[in-house]
């Protein structure tokens, strides 16, 4: 079954002086096996309403629903299988630092599967399974996590969820302050995630990933729904009303305004296929 976001709204420090309307009426339905992605400008309400995917944070208004899980604004007395619906959708931070702390690898790995109630056999298959779904070997299970690189880190991250064998992965921001390398590594590894049919849900400014993998994005500014569509879709609401810190990549930009002028080329990050589509183009035209 899909997640299903109704009217979800969420307010920080709610009834105080500090009080803040983080997200405003969002829907979503995010469906099993896709790719989206969530864009906006710093402070537009990504990270809260990722949080909310798996139950970090609570809605002040509204709804998210996985598998029939239905959680919204906390209510007293209530009983809700919270651990079912972490198991279904699983987040990554974007610092690997907030959610890694085993000494261990193994542990760190161990962790949630144990937690589920498997067998020390079961635990031992997952996390191998785990780290070479991640492309890192069994060396890695007996060094400290801290002790790693970033991207190491990042991957260890990946890894411990991947045990559960989630149906969604939520990643905020994981290619950010990762070199051109290692976002290549870092894609390439979302790619084989997504084909072996676990649903990416993608926080990221970076618009080029989201335009040229996403199903569909959703663009949020001052916490409300900007945009919510394909990705040429939403490349063409903010080539018409552009939004402030999104920028169109420059080679689907040059397609949009070629299109502006009549050409039939595809909306595309990829300098090839719009060079391609252009020459193309031009013999049609003569």
């Amino acid at each position: 079954m899909p997640i299903i976001i109704d009217g979800l709204s969420h307010i920080y420090h709610e009834n105080t002086a500090l009080q803040t309307a983080a997200l405003e009426g969002v829907s979503l339905r995010i469906e099993k096996g896709g790719w989206t992605s969530f864009i906006g400008h710093t402070g537009s309400g990504k990270s809260t309403l990722a949080q909310h995917l798996n139950a970090v944070l609570r809605p002040t208004a509204g709804t998210v629903s996985v598998d029939g899980v239905v959680v919204g604004p906390v209510k007293k007395r209530e009983k809700l299988d919270l651990r079912a619906l972490r198991r279904k959708v699983a987040l990554v931070f974007q610092y690997p630092e907030q959610q890694l702390f085993e000494e261990t690898v193994r542990a760190e790995l161990a962790f949630a599967p144990r937690n589920w109630g498997m067998s020390e056999g079961e635990i031992r298959e997952k996390s191998s399974r785990a780290l070479a779904a991640v492309g890192l070997d069994d060396s890695y299970l007996e060094r400290n996590p801290f002790g790693l690189s970033g991207g190491e880190k990042r991957r260890v991250a990946i890894a411990s969820v991947l045990t559960t064998s989630p149906d969604y992965l939520v990643l905020d921001e994981p290619t950010a302050g990762v070199d051109g390398r290692g976002r290549a590594t870092l894609l390439a590894l979302l790619d084989r995630i997504h084909r072996e049919g676990t649903a990416i849900v993608l926080i990221t400014h970076d618009l080029e990933i989201a335009f040229s993998r996403s199903d569909q994005i959703l663009m949020l500014e001052h916490g409300r729904v900007a945009g919510l569509g394909t990705p040429d879709e939403i490349a063409q609401t903010l080539h018409k009303n552009p939004v402030p810190g999104l920028i169109v990549p420059e080679v689907m930009r040059t397609a949009l305004l070629l299109r502006d002028r009549g050409w039939r080329v595809p909306l595309t990050c990829d300098p090839e296929k719009l060079a391609t589509a252009c020459a193309r183009e031009r013999r049609r035209r003569g």
